[in-house]
């Protein structure tokens, strides 16, 4: 896969409102090592104790929608990969301030794919999550 599709730019230019509750920022690809990147900056309204720690239900929502994006795009925005497996795990607290994920996929078969990526902030791993993901055609 080299860099993003003109069919990227298409779906992130009418991205899914999802995206923009998450606050999702920016994304790109790197080919050298396959690997998806996008960033979130979650504001306090996705957040409880007091504000301080994003609650869990986001982070996974922002994993899961990274590990999706690549699909999408390995697949040029023809397939819809649809969740049939999400585990999440969570290594530190998420506070409201910018994450960046970053997804890979551990093997793609013709219908069924596998996924993992990883959500840092401040460069400090806080959650990791592996998804199986069933290709189906996107309906319009």
């Amino acid at each position: 896969m080299q860099g993003l599709s003109p069919s990227m730019e298409t779906f992130l230019a009418e991205k899914p409102e999802f995206l923009a509750l998450l606050g999702f920022k920016n994304y790109w690809f790197e080919d050298h090592n396959q690997t998806y990147f996008c960033t979130f900056e979650p504001s306090i309204a996705l957040t409880h104790s007091n504000g301080t720690i994003v609650q869990g239900g986001f982070i996974a929502g922002m994993l899961d929608s990274a590990m999706a994006q690549y699909v999408l795009h390995a697949h040029d925005f023809k397939v819809n990969p649809l969740t049939l497996n999400l585990d999440i795990t969570y290594l530190m607290p998420c506070r409201p301030s910018l994450v960046e994920a970053r997804a890979r996929v551990l093997k793609m078969g013709r219908s069924i794919v596998f996924t993992t990526a990883e959500l840092f902030q401040d460069d400090k791993l806080i959650a990791t999550a592996t998804a199986t993901n069933k290709l189906t055609d996107i309906i319009k």
